[in-house]
């Protein structure tokens, strides 16, 4: 579940653990307040919830609330318990373990001002699998969302799951992912796409620490799916392309919020 609690325009003050929610597993998030330069979000995490490891484009700071857990960041386990104040600097690999209920305020900064650039050899890779991607496309997507809702159950409520049923959502993702494997050297050809898929995060609530859990699934159907193919260059490649394209997601919702903000 993802809520924003108010905007940037106004002055605000909150009491967290009147905020504190948890659900039977995985992830609850409220975002208390954003605008164009950061984000601030409550993270509560059931007991034995765990974040895969992952990197964000922003600094990043976590204050622990309540509850204790680990974080690895950058191959150091940190200890996490009430008042623990933790900074990541932006493209650090990290992971969450929550041990009991745990709940911790994310924070944000601004977005890098460069932008990832996608190696030649990453490019080439992943334009090559463009057209086992075609062949094998639904089938890859319909067993991500399968991963993902039985590893994360708490998003299924940011997805239609009708569209689920049908195999409509799955075959619009298995559509995306082939075009954006047969124009990750030109994006500007996928504007139109990006826009639209980006207008829809954000009636859903989609944030950019979700894109992490996507991400995860996504990979590991590639490999359930592909098999063999799916060998450690290819996968090497599409993680660094996911990565870049999930930025150019999170910078356009980002924008988009600001719109809805303002208005």
């Amino acid at each position: 579940m993802n809520t924003t609690v108010a905007s940037s325009n106004n002055s605000f003050t909150a009491t967290l653990q009147d905020l504190i929610e948890y659900s039977t597993s995985g992830i609850l998030s409220k975002v208390l307040l954003k605008d164009k330069n950061s984000q601030y979000s409550l993270l509560c995490l059931a007991a034995g919830t765990e974040i895969q490891e992952h990197t964000s484009n922003r600094n990043a700071v976590i204050t622990v609330v309540e509850g204790r857990g680990n974080i690895n960041l950058e191959g150091k386990d940190i200890a996490l318990a009430p008042g623990v104040f933790v900074f990541m600097p932006a493209n650090a690999p990290h992971a969450v373990q929550a041990r009991e209920n745990l709940a911790f305020v994310l924070a944000l900064s601004e977005h890098s001002s460069s932008k990832k650039v996608i190696s030649q050899q990453t490019i080439d890779i992943v334009k090559s699998t463009a057209p086992i991607l075609k062949q094998h496309g639904q089938k890859i997507t319909t067993r991500m969302y399968e991963i993902m809702f039985h590893n994360y159950p708490e998003v299924k409520a940011q997805f239609d799951l009708s569209a689920q049923a049908n195999g409509t959502q799955p075959a619009k993702l298995a559509t995306a992912v082939y075009s954006y494997a047969t124009h990750i050297d030109d994006l500007e050809a996928l504007k139109a796409m990006v826009d639209k898929i980006a207008h829809r995060h954000v009636k859903t609530q989609v944030l950019p620490e979700q894109y992490p859990i996507v991400g995860e699934c996504l990979l590991q159907a590639i490999q359930d799916v592909l098999g063999n193919a799916a060998t450690k260059e290819v996968m090497t490649a599409w993680t660094e392309a996911y990565q870049a394209l999930a930025e150019v997601f999170i910078d356009r919702e980002q924008q988009i919020y600001q719109t809805v903000l303002r208005s």
